[in-house]
């Protein structure tokens, strides 16, 4: 737990990395309540961002959106202008969550999680808590955080022991679908990803890499930074080493379609309205944004013979809160897919 006062600097901080000042600090849904309370740090296109703006959607939370971009690019002169959450101060923030998560990130898995993969230091979505001095960096944490401090009746986590056990599973089956390998790898076979997602990530790895260099030259007298950036160069070199293989790909559908055989199998033996209560949980919103990025990436395919899937996510798709921060962000924030129609 932090001081506010020392928090709200460090957050300030933060902020200064985004570039565009029209990304910073906007309050979202300023009609609900916690004003003042929860700062994210996220991306639109951000898999992990989009659950948790979904959770704050659907318990109808305020919250200051720091909208940020994740990808670096070259400007007109060549020079490559780092990702804006590898900022240094940001770094620094969500370097505070770490000692809830244990250790940094230090090899590729093609999955996102940081219970599983450990915690990557210059990622997104990030929460800091101004009420109770936390900040929180796993995006099933904070969703269980931000569910636990709102008060009400349509809580996202269930109280049943039974139904909570199941949602528990449902959420580590998506966070162990591998959804950062499917977006950035090559399929030898059926790659069908929009062609500018394609020519993006042919390059991507090499400059993360670099400008990762770069930050580790300019902070060297940081050692906790440099060990944040040393992890997360650890990371990105591993995923440039499988992107084109063709084992490691297959692989990757592979694991997605044995998730997906087991949800078609929970959701035809249910017995709920929703999948594991009779209420909406945390575990219908992270399926909504799971099926939705594999639909986005041309995947559907992928349970084109499991109906029971099919009919779940058009119930999921009349939520609100996933029509906003899910399928209308995505569609905003990243190339157009011939398989994700507004």
């Amino acid at each position: 737990m932090m001081e506010r006062s020392k928090l709200k600097a460090m957050v300030q901080r933060a902020q200064e990395g985004i570039v565009e000042k029209s990304r910073v600090g906007v309050v979202r849904y300023p009609e609900g309540g916690n004003k003042g309370r929860f700062v994210l740090f996220h991306a639109a296109m951000s898999f992990c961002s989009q659950k948790v703006r979904a959770t704050l959607a659907q318990r109808g939370s305020s919250f200051d959106s720091n909208d940020m971009f994740i990808l670096g690019h070259r400007g007109a002169d060549g020079i490559l202008v780092p990702a804006e959450n590898y900022a240094p101060d940001y770094v620094r923030l969500r370097l505070q969550g770490k000692a809830s998560m244990g250790r940094l990130v230090g090899a590729y898995s093609g999955i996102s999680s940081v219970s599983n993969a450990g915690l990557d230091p210059c990622a997104v979505p990030t929460l800091v808590d101004l009420d109770t001095g936390e900040v929180v960096v796993d995006s099933s944490r904070i969703c269980v955080h931000i569910d636990a401090a709102i008060p009400g009746t349509d809580r996202l986590v269930p109280t049943d022991p039974l139904q909570l056990e199941n949602m528990q599973r449902q959420l580590e089956a998506v966070d162990l679908t591998p959804h950062p390998g499917l977006l950035y790898g090559f399929h030898p076979e059926d790659d069908r990803r929009p062609a500018a997602i394609k020519q993006a990530m042919s390059s991507v790895y090499e400059e993360k890499i670099e400008a990762l260099t770069a930050l580790i030259k300019a902070n060297g007298d940081d050692a906790e930074l440099v060990a944040a950036y040393q992890a997360k160069i650890a990371k990105e070199d591993g995923g440039r080493k499988v992107r084109y293989d063709a084992t490691f790909q297959n692989e990757l559908r592979s694991t997605t379609r044995s998730i997906l055989l087991k949800l078609e199998g929970d959701l035809r033996n249910n017995e709920f309205t929703w999948l594991c209560a009779p209420h909406v949980t945390l575990a219908d919103l992270f399926w909504a944004v799971s099926l939705v990025r594999l639909k986005y990436l041309g995947l559907a395919e992928l349970w084109s013979d499991l109906p029971q899937i099919q009919a779940y996510l058009d119930r999921l798709l009349e939520l609100p809160s996933i029509q906003s921060e899910v399928v209308a962000s995505t569609i905003a924030s990243m190339p157009p897919s011939a398989y994700l129609a507004a």
